[in-house]
């Protein structure tokens, strides 16, 4: 058992709290029980960190991988959470070419940096039955610990993609009627009809939405009707609205 935070894996661990070592070093950490199960049902589990009274052995039984046991103090040390579940699984990146053509309901992402504001629309685009999320360039990393539990294992459903270029992307896209949200449009979500096909929907930074010169690429720019007096929407929010109302009308 490990009980010094000192000890260099425990050290390595820490390291993957930041973004830029989950790259370099192709892995990221997963908290808690639900998530586990959710990795392990996705095949990304590398290594599983208990803490010294972890008792939940059936969790455990369907993984062969190592199993590291730390005390109580050095969990705490690991995790971002307040009330640990004494377990943390280390999972590795899977790196895989985008092939669009395999898509049918397409999530993109221009530039959110919110983690909860990621993390929470990857989870309604599940929920909403959307196949594929690209993260375009300047979008927040999905491997982060805040982005990862606010999906809630969501991102172990959907194939996604980081760091993509979204106007190279958009040139490949001939077979998809595209999407975004955009206060320059003169139509309102209700009013889109014929929704038919491959869609893709594109969504943008919280301050500035979608870059104009992807907007420029997009024909289907819409809006949402707001008839009280706040001015705009928080983008989680909108992007749910816009993903139940295209997913219900689909044909």
């Amino acid at each position: 058992m490990i009980t010094s935070v000192s000890n260099k894996k425990i050290k390595d661990l820490k390291k993957l709290k930041e973004n830029r070592n989950i790259r370099k070093y192709k892995q990221y950490l997963v908290e808690g029980k639900h998530l586990i199960e959710e990795a392990l049902g996705a095949n990304v589990v590398e290594e599983i960190i208990i803490s010294e009274n972890f008792s939940d052995e059936s969790l455990l039984s369907c993984f062969t991988g190592e199993v590291t046991v730390v005390s109580e103090s050095v969990m705490k040390s690991i995790t971002d959470t307040i009330a640990t579940q004494g377990i943390i699984g280390v999972c590795g990146i899977k790196e895989r070419e985008l092939d669009i053509t395999k898509y049918n309901k397409v999530l993109i992402l221009d530039r959110i940096q919110d983690p909860g504001n990621l993390g929470t629309i990857i989870r309604t685009a599940d929920a909403f039955a959307f196949d594929c999320i690209i993260l375009g360039k300047g979008t927040t990393s999905i491997y982060g610990q805040k982005v990862i539990r606010s999906t809630q294992g969501s991102n172990f459903h959907i194939d996604c993609f980081e760091n993509i270029d979204i106007k190279h992307l958009i040139s490949e896209m001939k077979e998809f009627n595209i999407y975004a949200t955009s206060l320059k449009a003169d139509k309102y979500l209700e009013q889109l009809d014929n929704i038919t096909g491959r869609v893709a929907v594109i969504f943008g930074n919280e301050g500035s939405g979608v870059d104009e010169k992807i907007l420029g690429k997009v024909n289907n720019l819409l809006k949402i009707s707001m008839p009280g007096c706040a001015e705009s929407l928080n983008v989680s929010i909108a992007a749910g609205i816009v993903m139940h109302y295209i997913s219900s009308n689909l044909k």
